[in-house]
């Protein structure tokens, strides 16, 4: 009866049935009972009627007792299991609906964790990712209700050792949920059950999150009362978990596809605004793509090429057999790189740098065929110009290296013509000749000049100019070593204004535009003129002439008749290195180092040229107004004797000689050396006896700075003149020559002798 009561669902029915059973029973026997007990005494047998009544009604109650209390029990378990799984229907409901609206994979965990806590009524819930790192740790992503940091020291793992053990490990390891209803008693808490107590923790739920057949985390959920999940609410929570799993791979599926989408939008902008050409073909050699490039590099747009065949492309900037020799290379079908090279631009090759491979398709079954096109003619231009550049750094290097050499050696040539050419009288035949030497050298030392700004090893000092006697000197020069069937004429206004400039850089300015007119002409016969006039430039002119400050300016201008240039050519004569002459017979640098001076002195440089009709340079430089007669002071050159004693020092004993000789000229008392180290012993036994020092820069043992620098420490009010033959400064050619403040002239040899009086002038009217 018992077992019955125990399984037999205990409804009001069920317990009405069980009493009328059981009253029935009760009747039968006690009608049978009198019958059995026939020799009894009526008493006794009253007695024992009575008794069974009230055995009856005590048995009944118990019984009808047991069975309601039973049923109440029954009523209360299950109104407690229909609450715990409605509240995990409300659970699963709500997750699902956060499912729905979640965009983001950790808004997803986050939400979920969240409603197992606040709408399922766990102390508890986290989600943990399984990483693929040697100790196979499991580390939480998202989180709800661990408040007090449960999951802060957390340290579990997947993998089959210690840490790996307990629940959510092996949950993961395995791909089955375990549920753990009281963690005070399961063994797989034994490592993690102090601390999970102490945060009153009781049941846990361990629930894999599976994707494509494999565990990849788990959904992990603590309750606070033993025994909390029953078969049914775990039941609903592992769908929970696989509906977990399914949005997380869904999210990452779609994150996963929009970055694939980003990138493919990214690789085809970054086709699409590419400099380089790009061409698909099929395997028949149609076009199926061009970018927007290929228009710039071969001339012909995408839209002209989509839908035909490669090899039968042309047009007037290519030539056909371009397209011809691309689709050739691309059948070849394995990577190639190749250079072409178009001749079909008179005076210009273009080259092409192209790429070709083959891209099959997924199936196999189909293949394209890929070119990158590169116009790499500006490249090949620019390696040809950085070759010649360095050729001329080289050339640089040289000429710093025997300047110093080479203006001792013009020094002494210059000085020893002077004084002979004192010494004899004007109607000499000897004069003549000596003044071709002394010109030479002067060409010779301006050379050396030129060489060295040329090479931009040298920044020249600006002063008030006079352009028109550069301009009479470049014309006698040109006159001279120009065809005889070539005139050069000039034209000079009155009084033309001054500029700020170096003579050594105007005069390569118009030996430079000079010389070109002259090469125009080839030989043949023709006409230079050489102007020089002073203008106004207006506001509207300045604006078209670009470069140019309103203002008086000076306007050099070289006029010829010969060949011409067309339009392309004219566009381009300024560039470094851009030259219409055969590599023998120039660099291409003479009219961008012009054009780079003019532009360093404020002014620009315009160009007229016709084909046939001749070339017309215009130079406008600004104007600069001082004094007259300061100017005119700088400018002229005297030969007025002067006294005192000078000591002279330089190691070469030509300069020594000539220098002595110079000076004692032009009446000073010299005592030469050329040793620097006797020469500042002497200085220092009498350093009163001397009235100027002029010492060499370039020495062994003491250059000349160490020289006037130790002298400068014995007596400071002595003046120095610093000579060197090296423009640059020094030998290493690096940068321009510093004056040092116990040093008063700088003078750069070769020198004449009336410079020279004027540079010990102004160093002895420096210190007095």
């Amino acid at each position: 009866m018992r077992d019955i009561f125990l399984k037999t669902r205990l409804t009001p029915l069920t317990i009405a049935l069980i009493y009328y059973v059981s009253g029935i029973t009760w009747i039968l026997l006690a009608n049978s009972i009198p019958d059995l007990l026939s020799n009894i005494s009526p008493h006794l047998l009253r007695d024992a009627d009575q008794f069974g009544r009230w055995l009856f009604v005590t048995l009944t109650s118990c019984m009808i007792y047991y069975l309601v209390s039973k049923s109440e029990s029954a009523i209360k378990r299950r109104k407690e299991s229909l609450s715990n799984l409605n509240r995990a229907l409300k659970c699963y409901s709500s997750c699902n609906q956060a499912m729905i609206r979640a965009t983001d994979e950790f808004q997803l965990m986050s939400e979920v964790c969240r409603t197992c806590v606040e709408i399922g009524g766990y102390r508890v819930a986290w989600v943990g990712i399984a990483e693929e790192n040697d100790e196979k740790s499991i580390r939480p992503v998202a989180q709800w209700g661990d408040e007090k940091g449960y999951l802060n020291n957390l340290k579990a793992s997947w993998g089959d050792i210690d840490h790996g053990r307990g629940p959510t490990g092996t949950a993961i390891r395995t791909g089955k949920s375990i549920v753990v209803q009281q963690i005070i008693y399961d063994p797989m808490w034994e490592l993690w059950r102090e601390e999970a107590i102490n945060h009153g923790f009781a049941a846990s739920l361990s629930l894999p999150l599976t994707a494509n057949g494999k565990a990849f985390g788990a959904l992990v959920i603590f309750a606070g009362n033993k025994g909390a999940f029953n078969n049914r609410e775990v039941s609903l929570l592992e769908e929970l978990a696989e509906d977990l799993s399914y949005g997380i791979t869904s999210i990452r599926t779609k994150s996963e596809g929009e970055n694939s989408e980003k990138e493919r939008k990214l690789l085809a902008s970054v086709i699409q605004q590419s400099n380089d050409g790009i061409i698909i073909v099929d395997g028949n050699g149609t076009v199926k793509y061009a970018n927007p490039a290929i228009a710039s590099i071969t001339g012909l747009s995408p839209d002209r090429m989509l839908g035909s065949p490669l090899s039968r492309l042309q047009n007037t900037e290519i030539d056909s057999a371009f397209y011809e020799w691309i689709w050739g290379n691309m059948q070849k079908k394995f990577p190639i790189n190749r250079r072409y090279f178009d001749l079909s631009v008179k005076d210009e090759r273009t080259e092409l740098d192209c790429s070709f491979w083959t891209v099959s398709s997924l199936d196999g079954h189909s293949a394209s065929h890929v070119v990158l096109i590169r116009n790499v003619t500006s490249e090949q231009r620019l390696e040809r110009q950085l070759r010649q550049a360095q050729r001329m750094e080289a050339l640089a290097t040289l000429a710093g290296g025997i300047a110093h050499d080479f203006n001792n050696s013009l020094a002494s040539i210059i000085t020893c013509a002077e004084l002979a050419r004192d010494d004899l009288p004007e109607d000499s035949p000897l004069a003549e000749l000596l003044d071709v030497i002394l010109k030479s050298g002067q060409r010779g030392r301006n050379l050396v000049k030129q060489i060295m700004t040329f090479c931009r090893r040298t920044e020249q000092d600006r002063q008030p100019l006079q352009v028109q006697g550069i301009i009479h000197e470049c014309v006698r020069l040109l006159r001279a070593s120009s065809h005889a069937n070539i005139e050069i004429r000039e034209s000079i206004c009155n009084e033309p204004p001054l500029i700020m400039a170096d003579p050594t850089q105007v005069h390569q300015i118009i030996m430079n535009l000079c010389t070109n007119s002259i090469q125009a002409m080839k030989d043949q016969q023709g006409e230079i003129l050489v102007s020089l006039d002073e203008v106004d430039i207006h506001e509207e002119t300045a604006e078209r002439l670009t470069g140019l400050i309103p203002g008086p300016h000076l306007m050099l201008t070289v006029k010829d008749n010969g060949c011409g240039m067309d339009n392309k050519t004219t566009e381009r004569i300024f560039d470094p290195f851009f030259t219409t002459k055969p590599p023998a017979e120039g660099t291409g640098l003479g009219l961008s180092v012009v054009h780079g001076i003019v532009r360093s002195y404020g002014g620009t440089i315009a160009v007229e040229s016709e084909v046939g009709n001749g070339t017309r340079f215009r130079v406008f430089l600004p104007c600069t107004y001082c004094d007259t007669a300061t100017q005119q002071r700088s400018l002229e050159t005297s030969s007025a004797s002067g006294t005192g004693r000078i000591l002279f020092v330089d190691d070469e004993e030509d300069v020594v000689f000539t220098g002595r000789k110079m000076l004692e000229r032009l009446g000073y008392s010299v005592v030469a050396h050329t040793d620097s180290v006797r020469a500042l012993e002497m200085f220092r036994m009498q350093p009163g006896e001397f009235d100027l020092i002029i010492t060499d820069q370039c020495m062994p043992q003491m250059t000349g700075t160490e020289l006037a620098r130790e002298i400068a420490g014995i007596r400071s009010d002595i003046p120095i003149v610093l000579c060197t033959g090296d423009l640059s400064g020094g030998r290493d050619g690096n940068e321009s020559y510093t004056t040092p403040n116990f040093v008063h002239e700088i003078a750069y040899k070769p020198l004449e002798r009336n410079e020279m009086s004027n540079l010990i002038r102004r160093a002895l009217e420096r210190v007095h």
